[in-house]
């Protein structure tokens, strides 16, 4: 696989670059610098949030830049206090005018809210693509249950939910979901995908050893590979990080080094705030 492929499992018309770059934790003239670089390194997809309190700096990375808009792959997310039509919304409309952008390629639900009716927030979202606001529609952290009735919802307002974002790395790998995922047409995208201790487990490092290589790279190889794509990697903010964890195009894990980092078992979820749904299980 080359950096430059684009993989959408299941999904017509929605181009994922294999490797993203999460913007969680950059913010200001940081953020507009790290952006412009990863984008002149070959990144073509950058996901934000409101909440990560950047979108101006992401949108003044991109025009900096020089690639063209359409040249790369945006999402945005809807906070859930921000669920209900109106809201949603106002908040989109925010985030494309301090993005500077007439559109976003993907808009997802940030987390599920039980208070707000589901089919208000589709229709709403839907209502946004037909302005030609939003490319496509989707969730993140929604659980089998909560996708399958996303996916209704969609349909009967004639859209579809293009993507599901979830926290997916070597010791949290939720086989069922993804499968799921995968079987429903969406596209399964991995959040916090180096994990924490991960990046020190022995099988990691001996790996990593190995091939001479990072131990980042080994954990975003084994995502490239299993096909959990593309990566958004929002723990990392400096230029060499960056540079490094793009670079894993030019090697490959073996059978036993995937088995072996997909049976890690340590069952690690770093992101679990008190309005999380209830899980599925693991597998």
């Amino acid at each position: 696989m080359n950096a430059s492929d684009t993989i959408a499992p299941g999904v017509a018309g929605l181009n994922l670059p294999p490797i993203g770059l999460g913007t969680r934790l950059l913010l200001a003239e940081e953020c507009s610098r790290v952006v412009a670089e990863a984008i002149s390194i070959g990144y073509r997809y950058i996901d934000t949030a409101p909440v990560y309190r950047n979108e101006a700096a992401i949108g003044e990375g991109l025009r900096s830049s020089g690639v063209p808009r359409d040249a790369v792959f945006v999402t945005t997310k809807v906070e859930r206090d921000h669920l209900r039509a109106g809201a949603l919304r106002e908040s989109v409309e925010a985030s494309l005018e301090a993005l500077n952008s007439q559109y976003v390629d993907l808009l997802l639900i940030h987390w599920p809210n039980r208070d707000v009716p589901l089919s208000e927030t589709i229709s709403a979202m839907s209502a946004l693509q037909g302005r030609g606001l939003v490319k496509h529609i989707g969730v993140a952290n929604f659980p089998i249950a909560m996708l399958d009735e996303a996916i209704g919802l969609a349909e009967q307002v004639g859209t579809t939910i293009a993507a599901n974002q979830l926290e997916v790395h070597p010791s949290l790998y939720p086989l069922r979901l993804l499968d799921a995922c995968r079987q429903c047409g969406v596209a399964p995208i991995a959040y916090s995908p180096l994990g924490r201790d991960d990046l020190k487990h022995p099988a990691v490092l001996e790996i990593a050893s190995r091939l001479a290589r990072g131990p980042s790279q080994i954990i975003l190889r084994w995502h490239v590979q299993l096909g959990v794509l593309p990566i958004p990697i929002p723990d990392t903010g400096t230029l060499d990080q960056i540079a490094q964890q793009y670079d894993v195009f030019d090697f490959e894990l073996s059978a036993a080094d995937l088995k072996l980092l997909s049976s890690l078992t340590l069952q690690k979820r770093y992101f679990n705030p008190a309005w999380a749904p209830v899980w599925d299980p693991l597998v």
